[in-house]
């Protein structure tokens, strides 16, 4: 945990910042619980899928998202596959 993240995060990034995943490394101010952990994951996949060209695409794709007149960060399709992860640790298992 790098709680001396949490105040720069969230006037930089956005104010509800968690996490931040950088190649293999996930960064957070305090203990992630599962659901949180699979978005992260999900990133961390992603990074892996594009390597270093994943910070472009996905920059790239939240600024074609803003100015389409979208959020840049809830309809970039980085982030909604990394709230599917997480959303799948939702659903009730049989």
């Amino acid at each position: 945990m790098w709680r001396v993240l949490r105040g720069p995060g969230q006037r930089l990034l956005l104010p509800e910042w968690l996490a931040i995943t950088i190649g293999r490394h996930i960064f957070a101010w305090r203990r992630l619980d599962d659901v949180e952990l699979a978005h992260e994951l999900a990133h961390v996949e992603q990074w892996r899928r594009y390597g270093i060209t994943f910070a472009v695409r996905y920059l790239w794709a939240s600024r074609r998202i803003t100015r389409a007149g979208g959020d840049g960060y809830r309809d970039n399709p980085f982030e909604v596959e990394a709230r599917a992860a997480a959303d799948a640790l939702r659903q009730p298992r049989p």
